[in-house]
């Protein structure tokens, strides 16, 4: 009876022995499954720690480039440069072969380039490139002027940059002025961040005219604008192949321009062609 006994506590302890065995393999799994999850999960740190230091590489040279550009801008005497802009054409100045542009300094400011008409990328970006100087200048003479999110940086090259709420870099033409491996057109958003501006100058002209009583006809645009529109086509709406429409978008910005340069800059820095 005693052997017996002893032989039932032995099978109690044996199945609490293999209870613990049971119990312990189930923590053994369960650990080495959140081994297997956390290096998977430091993998992926130490991927993304290495995407990250790659972006900010980037960042930072974009930032270094961008500052190169702002210190190269303090040291330019831009009341040194003349804009001649030219929206008028006479009859036979230029076929519908050759193509009729606006002009700045006599560069066609234009939407997408055009191989008929010997228009590239170099001189589109040339153009907008002037016409960002001009609103830089202008912005300078009416200095209580500041733009709610939108900068321009005139002196980039190949292509003048606008900075949209002081996070995102737009070109205003292209970054590589030769291959065939971009867009053909000016970046449609780069082209309305810059409406927006050119409206958002001239609204302040306009309210300082007024509060100045120097308000007169010459002081309203002659083609109506918004942060979004103007002539009363809404920029937004366009798709990047409606061409005809926004080389007209272009062609009223260019007008607006000119009317800008008659309206606020001295007689020996604006020649206008007319």
């Amino acid at each position: 009876e005693a052997l017996a006994s002893a032989f039932h506590d032995q099978e109690e302890e044996l199945r609490i022995l293999q209870s613990l065995m049971q119990d312990q393999n189930i923590r053994s799994r369960s650990i080495s499954e959140e081994e297997d999850r956390a290096m998977e999960s430091l993998n992926a740190l130490e991927i993304d720690t290495h995407t990250f230091g790659e972006e900010s590489h980037l960042v930072t040279k974009q930032c270094s480039d961008v500052m190169g550009e702002i210190d190269a801008l303090s040291k330019v005497q831009l009341s040194s440069i003349p804009f001649h802009i030219d929206v008028d054409w006479g009859e036979g100045v230029r076929t519908q072969t050759v193509g009729r542009y606006p002009t700045i300094n006599n560069l066609r400011l234009a939407y997408r380039v055009n191989q008929k008409a010997g228009l590239g990328r170099k001189e589109i970006c040339a153009a907008w490139n002037q016409a960002a100087q001009l609103i830089t200048f202008t912005s300078g003479l009416n200095p209580s002027f500041s733009s709610s999110n939108v900068r321009i940086i005139p002196l980039s090259y190949p292509c003048a940059k606008i900075v949209f709420e002081g996070q995102s870099v737009h070109n205003l033409g292209w970054e590589a002025l030769d291959g065939e491996d971009e867009s053909p057109h000016v970046p449609s958003l780069s082209i309305t961040l810059f409406l927006a501006l050119l409206s958002e100058l001239s609204d302040h002209i306009i309210n300082s005219s007024e509060r100045n009583g120097a308000l007169h006809a010459s002081t309203s645009p002659p083609f109506p604008m918004t942060m979004t529109s103007i002539d009363y086509v809404d920029v937004t709406c366009l798709r990047d192949t409606d061409t005809a429409s926004w080389s007209s978008v272009v062609f009223c910005i260019a007008v607006n321009l000119r009317w800008l340069s008659q309206l606020v800059l001295p007689s020996d820095v604006r020649q206008v062609i007319i």
